[in-house]
């Protein structure tokens, strides 16, 4: 939520939220297991808690009702930096591990105002100057209300890999994986300028690959390794197999090629383009967004233009004519 790219759950699919219990008079010199175990009892004490309580290797989870979960994460303060890294609790490993959320953060706050360059009649523009010269309406100043371009790219990637991986979660791609190597591309894309803002997004996610390193080893199987900006030690990837790698390759040129799609459909007619966002971001999703912005889909509907694929109900490119809808009533 600090980041500002939460996505809603597709389905049944769980939903969490992860906070840190940060612990500031404790230290690493108190054994990890121990720490974990005080919040844990300490969660204990309340009636309510005690029984919502469930134990995982770095946090304490609370499970509350239609599949939304708390995972909290006991930890302490580095004791060697003053930057806001932290030591959190390993309970399998009955150890420390360095982390660094709110550096992270800020890290992929600072990406987030890096700016698109686009090709105008005004020569090569950032966003914001092309903004200026189309005229500009004043945002609304509460938090929430105003997202960068970096952080919306990050919701409809998470939202099209959620997609792309309902029959396959354990191959599911981590959210803070996917985070960096997008921001990571973002940064790398604003150095070239782009035709419009779609053309920009396919670029980002054609790069996003780039980032991850890929290492042979003489003894044993490849290992991939997708760096924590803020801090080297950690990997993203390194519970990763070829078989992981394999699957975000597939699912990224599974988005590069549905945002091509999209890009083609574009003099298309707008049944065509609702077809194309359907097949990669879910149907429901896309005519709930595309009549909030007005857009008449009733009458692409009611005309049978919209289609599906047997077998998976996949709203795309080919399939079965989706029928109008019969009305009984309210």
């Amino acid at each position: 939520m600090r980041l500002g790219t939460t996505v809603k759950p597709i389905g049944q699919d769980e939903h969490d939220l992860d906070i840190v219990c940060l612990l500031r008079k404790g230290g690493i010199w108190l054994p990890a297991n121990e720490v974990y175990e005080l919040v844990w009892d300490t969660l204990g004490r309340d009636g309510t808690y005690q029984k919502m309580r469930e134990r995982k290797n770095r946090c304490i989870r609370l499970k509350y009702a239609r599949k939304f979960y708390l995972d909290i994460i006991p930890a302490v303060p580095h004791h060697a930096t003053a930057d806001g890294a932290l030591f959190v609790c390993d309970r399998e490993g009955r150890s420390w591990s360095v982390s660094h959320p709110v550096g992270f953060a800020n890290w992929y706050g600072a990406c987030a105002k890096e700016q698109p360059l686009f090709i105008t009649k005004f020569g090569a523009l950032r966003e914001e100057e092309v903004t200026a010269n189309a005229g500009q309406v004043e945002p609304l100043p509460e938090h929430g209300f105003v997202k960068t371009p970096l952080q919306r790219m990050t919701q409809l990637f998470k939202r099209n890999r959620d997609e792309f991986f309902r029959g396959d979660p354990k191959r599911r791609p981590t959210s803070i994986l996917l985070t960096t190597l997008a921001a990571r591309s973002y940064v790398e894309e604003t150095s070239t300028a782009a035709s419009d803002l779609l053309e920009f997004v396919i670029c980002v996610a054609e790069g996003m690959n780039h980032f991850i390193q890929v290492r042979d080893t003489a003894l044993g199987p490849r290992t991939y390794r997708v760096a924590n900006p803020v801090n080297d030690e950690e990997n993203f990837a390194d519970k990763w197999t070829r078989l992981d790698y394999e699957a975000f390759l597939r699912w990224q040129g599974t988005l590069v090629r549905q945002l091509r799609g999209v890009e083609a459909s574009k003099k298309q007619g707008i049944d065509s383009m609702l077809n194309c966002l359907g097949e990669g971001f879910g149907h429901e999703r896309v005519i709930k967004a595309a009549n909030e912005l007005g857009v008449d889909t009733s009458r692409v509907h009611q005309a049978g233009r919209l289609r599906v694929a047997g077998g998976t109900g996949i709203i795309g490119l080919t399939g079965s004519a989706m029928g109008a809808t019969v009305y009984h009533g309210e």
